[in-house]
């Protein structure tokens, strides 16, 4: 590990952030007495010491771990695991990490799936868990960090992560614009679809399109959703 990683946070640290450091780190020792804690709880103790201190985001990746700690990937996404689980995040948590997932640049179209890079190992096994709920197939979809998934998988996931007064407000509007579709996560498949054929043009070559961006619309305030993008990239034809 580069020890100016550190030092220079160390030095540029509050007393307030140096006290909530030491007291991380010390936690660990006293859990459940001293000397019987594993080696991974004085790991994830560490992590979150440089969290507070700025030394690390409070939201990293594997390859800001891989870079700043000088651990191998395997080891990165691991520690990362085990911070997650140290968490206690609650469901509401979960899905408020998948809806940030999703209204991500890293999520894109290319071809008749979509790719959705996830950096955090566990927030993948939460959408894994969400995708097989939902009654599509996730085995040989999800691979490292890049989970490949269906249009309607997609929507679907859309669909759960939307509160009641979302669905609501979202059903109404996508009637009134014509997007065709016997439920809401059926509108979603079609608006998706004519946002793709909007940017295949003519040619039909093979693209790939940013979807992130698009989808925080349906994470929106739900009385003010406006979907603007919606008239542009509809099928010519509704039903």
């Amino acid at each position: 590990m580069n020890r100016d990683l550190y030092a220079k946070a160390i030095k540029q640290a509050t007393p307030e952030e140096l006290a909530d450091a030491l007291a991380l780190m010390l936690e660990a020792h006293a859990s459940p007495v001293f000397g019987a804690a594993k080696a991974v709880e004085h790991e994830v103790a560490a992590l979150r010491a440089m969290q507070r201190l700025g030394a690390i985001s409070s939201d990293p990746d594997e390859y800001e771990l891989v870079m700043s700690l000088r651990i191998t990937r395997a080891k990165a996404r691991a520690l990362l695991y085990q911070a997650a689980l140290r968490s206690r995040l609650s469901q509401a948590d979960i899905n408020s990490s998948l809806r940030q997932l999703l209204s991500a640049p890293r999520v894109c179209k290319e071809g008749d799936k979509a790719l959705i890079e996830v950096a955090d190992p566990f927030l993948m096994d939460c959408l894994r868990q969400k995708v097989r709920q939902l009654g599509f197939i996730s085995d040989g979809s999800f691979s490292g960090s890049l989970a490949k998934v269906s249009v309607p998988a997609l929507a679907g996931l859309i669909n759960a992560l939307l509160s009641s007064e979302q669905k609501t407000n979202a059903q109404k509007m996508l009637r009134r614009r014509g997007v065709r579709g016997d439920d809401l996560a059926s509108r979603i498949v079609s608006i998706i679809g004519g946002l793709s054929r909007h940017a295949a043009g003519a040619a039909g070559e093979k693209f790939s399109i940013i979807l992130g961006d698009k989808i925080a619309d349906f994470f929106a305030d739900g009385t003010n959703i406006t979907f603007g993008w919606v008239q542009d990239h509809l099928p010519e034809t509704q039903g």
